[in-house]
């Protein structure tokens, strides 16, 4: 008897994996406006702002697009995929966030990173993380034991 994947909606990993890519691809996207009102350069310490709140420079803006890349190609495919993919870019956030936290005011900032942007960080990482261990038990069980 053939397991069915669970759509996007029924799986909480393909559902948020998609909806942090999407949030973090616009970002990104609009963050390569922005990065340019700030001081020249791809590594720049004093990025622009997005929306007033976020500091961004090229650096982070592509980092964000890669990490969208992942997210929206991991929520398309199966659930396992998206639960892997959550627990990489999770892991990576929350990374990033306490880089954020330790070199915020340091010359090592290369990414213009401000209390803003390691808050996000820390609390879609934190999401990311805890989606992928804890959601669609079931579902992964299932699939994992059809695949046996």
């Amino acid at each position: 008897m053939a397991i069915k994947e669970p759509g996007i909606t029924a799986s909480p990993n393909r559902g948020l994996a998609l909806t942090a890519g999407s949030v973090l691809a616009l970002w990104g996207v609009l963050g390569f406006f922005f990065a340019a009102d700030g001081d020249p350069g791809f590594f720049n310490r004093q990025g622009g702002m997005l929306w007033n709140a976020f500091g961004v420079n090229p650096a982070l803006c592509l980092i964000w697009v890669l990490l969208a890349v992942v997210l929206l190609i991991t929520g398309l495919g199966n659930t396992i995929g998206s639960r892997n993919g959550n627990l990489l870019v999770g892991a990576l956030l929350v990374v990033f966030a306490v880089y954020g936290f330790v070199f915020v005011n340091t010359s090592a900032n290369i990414f213009a990173l401000n209390t803003t942007d390691n808050v996000f960080h820390a609390i879609v990482g934190v999401l990311l993380l805890l989606t992928g261990l804890g959601a669609d038990k079931e579902n992964l069980r299932a699939l994992r034991a059809a695949r046996a």
